[in-house]
């Protein structure tokens, strides 16, 4: 009957494994690059960051309501009805969520000032 698992024949130290002293000058080089590396710095929360946001969730609910008319026209056979409608719900939602956001950034700003 053979032992399962492997089998250890010698007892070796952690000195004694090749691919283990590599190991331990690969992250003793590894720390030194990382020391010598400045601090990542964080990324501005300036204006330019809000109007990508805005622009993005504008553009993207112009989108959705869309999609959502072009399906709404598909199931029933309406055709412009579902994309006109839908398109409008759609423009409506994308300026109340700017307006939304404006708000939040507005009162942000002010409990900074």
């Amino acid at each position: 009957m053979r032992p399962r698992g492997p089998v250890a024949t010698t007892q070796s130290g952690p000195d004694d494994d090749p691919g283990q002293k590599r190991l331990d000058e690969l992250g003793r080089k590894i720390e030194a690059v990382r020391e010598q590396q400045p601090a990542s710095k964080p990324a501005p929360s300036g204006r330019l960051n809000v109007v990508y946001r805005l622009s993005t969730e504008f553009v993207a609910a112009v989108f959705v309501g869309l999609a959502l008319g072009w399906g709404f026209d598909a199931l029933t056979g309406w055709k412009p009805i579902g994309i006109v409608v839908f398109s409008m719900l759609g423009i409506g939602a994308a300026f109340y969520n700017v307006f939304r956001a404006a708000r939040q950034l507005s009162a942000e700003q002010d409990k900074k000032d």
